[in-house]
């Protein structure tokens, strides 16, 4: 489950790199933060 939600975070990041609106990278961006968000408290587990 880890290496999923690391890969779709830095999936997400390189799209937000690659985004064109202002809009649409700030949503992705907040996309990766709720999956290091559910990373993170994976770890602590």
């Amino acid at each position: 489950m880890q290496k999923k939600i690391v890969k779709k975070y830095a999936e997400l990041m390189h799209q937000a790199q690659q985004a064109t609106g202002r809009k649409e990278a700030v949503g992705l961006i907040h996309k990766a933060a709720k999956l290091k968000t559910k990373f993170d408290n994976y770890e602590m587990m």
